[in-house]
């Protein structure tokens, strides 16, 4: 079984449709802990605002960090410490690196991103990793973005001259917790499309 928190999301819902025979996905609400005797975890969530980090209440800021850092890391940190088998896959964000409209979402992402990297595991069975995309065309975050025109514009002047689809990322997913034997581990998978190589 695999638990996921955010399974109603386009990349989740991918990823649902591609699982084994008999492998069963399990839909946790955000704020309910994960269950501990679960091998695969899956943390597809996030909270981005169509305003900058100054146009934000400190309640707006604090509730991004919560939601896209903190509430994962103290979930990771809970699931390994009683599971020596727990293989957990986060959903970061190119933003984490490059930036965003939303400062608090960039900033949240890149402190998980950094917590990936550095998260001692105790057991040779887990695995953490963080699958980082850009702008996923099909995505929740993306279709409720009002700047359509800015999308388009950038979408002509990225390398490959559209924006990832909702089954690549979720086939990154599946290979890094399925057909990966736990060995790709504290490293984050940036899906950029080529556009950090492009000045």
């Amino acid at each position: 079984m695999i638990a996921i928190r955010g399974a109603a999301s386009s990349i989740a819902q991918q990823l649902i449709a591609m699982l084994p025979d008999g492998e069963r996905a399990e839909a946790i609400p955000r704020g309910a802990s994960m269950p501990v005797s679960v091998e695969r975890y899956f943390f597809c969530v996030g909270l981005l605002r169509s305003k900058s980090m100054a146009d934000q209440t400190e309640d707006e800021i604090a509730e991004s960090m919560v939601a896209n850092y903190s509430q994962v890391v103290f979930e990771c940190d809970r699931l390994f410490s009683a599971n020596a088998c727990a293989r957990i896959c986060v959903m970061g964000s190119e933003s984490g690196f490059t930036g965003s409209f939303d400062g608090s979402y960039a900033l949240a992402k890149e402190r998980l991103h950094k917590y990936v990297e550095t998260k001692r595991l105790q057991y040779p069975a887990q695995q953490l990793v963080c699958v980082a995309p850009s702008i996923v065309l099909d995505s929740g975050m993306t279709s409720r973005r009002a700047d359509t025109e800015g999308l388009e514009r950038r979408r002509w002047a990225h390398p490959k001259r559209r924006y990832l689809a909702a089954m690549e990322v979720a086939k990154m997913v599946y290979h890094l917790l399925y057909v990966d034997r736990g060995y790709t581990t504290g490293t984050i998978i940036r899906m950029h499309g080529g556009t950090a190589a492009w000045a």
